[in-house]
């Protein structure tokens, strides 16, 4: 799969959710789909693995990466939790977490393509 192929799959997903190219964890969620397609075990080590070198692009702390992945997790769920809940493939008691909802995601892209 090329790039603009996963970006267009990662748009798909996460419009309905109410999470849209103008929202700021957008670009973050794109960047963790695509390390993770790069080599998917790095969903074994967010932190070190997705969550640093996207804060070391964006000169931030990693923390912030994982706070605007919660956020637009909040969203997606306050949004559509319905969908959450299809992407998940499995009953959720309540949103996702960072984490989850990554692992959701890529699988989520993958499968489509």
């Amino acid at each position: 799969m090329i790039v603009s192929d996963l970006s267009a799959q990662v748009n798909d997903l996460l419009r309905p959710m109410g999470i849209t190219r103008n929202v700021s964890a957008y670009s973050i969620l794109l960047r963790c789909i695509e390390l993770t397609y790069e080599q998917e075990d790095r969903l074994q080590a967010v932190e070190k693995e997705i969550y640093t070198p996207i804060a070391d692009q964006r000169c931030c702390d990693p923390k912030a990466i994982q706070s605007a992945i919660r956020r637009a997790t909040r969203t997606a769920w306050d949004t559509n939790p319905d969908y959450v809940q299809q992407l998940a493939g499995y009953p959720l008691t309540g949103a996702p977490s960072a984490v989850q909802f990554l692992e959701m995601l890529y699988n989520a892209a993958v499968r489509a393509v």
